[in-house]
């Protein structure tokens, strides 16, 4: 599952769904652990070593290794929801611009109506925080699958990695077209 995780990683860092040290995605394995990525890397230049073992309290099983500073968020994804298998935070530049207007963006594209899952917006939240966790928690315990943090950037949550992959793909293009489409009259 490692590879697994980090072929994402590197598919969000070649989308540009991910810049810098920006981002973490996390695994849910069958015996409850999490495969998640470290804390201050960048996710396209991860190797296997690099990814951390955490337990459900989010203690790595090799206490020298250090989680990413999301973790608070990935735990209450899957407290929250047992269906979760995997967790992708990222900070793409569009949903990034749209989500300091205050909402979602328009879902009224083919692909936003038919492809993308639930979304919902939720307002600014330190980074890192129970608070943002507890936040997010409660609008995926509402079945959302894809949130939008204010200034911040974008969760997915799904039973597949891939699947939370292509959501945060939809979403930023989603934001993409509602954002250069703002001022043209159809």
């Amino acid at each position: 599952m490692t590879e697994e995780l980090l072929l994402w990683c590197r598919r969000l860092w070649d989308r540009h769904l991910v810049m810098g040290t920006s981002g973490n995605v996390s695994m849910r394995l069958d015996d409850g652990d999490l495969l998640v990525t470290p804390s201050q890397r960048g996710l396209g230049y991860l190797h296997a070593e690099d990814i951390v073992r955490v337990d459900l309290d989010g203690q790595p099983r090799d206490p020298a290794q250090r989680a990413t500073s999301e973790l608070p968020l990935h735990l209450a994804a899957y407290r929250t929801r047992p269906d979760v298998r995997a967790v992708v935070h990222t900070h793409p530049t569009m949903s990034v611009v749209w989500s300091k207007t205050g909402a979602l963006f328009p879902r009224d594209t083919v692909g936003a109506r038919e492809s993308l899952g639930t979304c919902a917006w939720t307002p600014y939240r330190k980074n890192g925080t129970q608070e943002l966790a507890d936040l997010c928690a409660a609008e995926f315990e509402r079945g959302i699958n894809l949130v939008v943090m204010e200034r911040h950037g974008v969760t997915a949550i799904a039973s597949t990695i891939e699947e939370a992959f292509m959501q945060t793909e939809l979403a930023e293009e989603a934001a993409r077209i509602a954002y250069f489409s703002q001022g043209i009259a159809f």
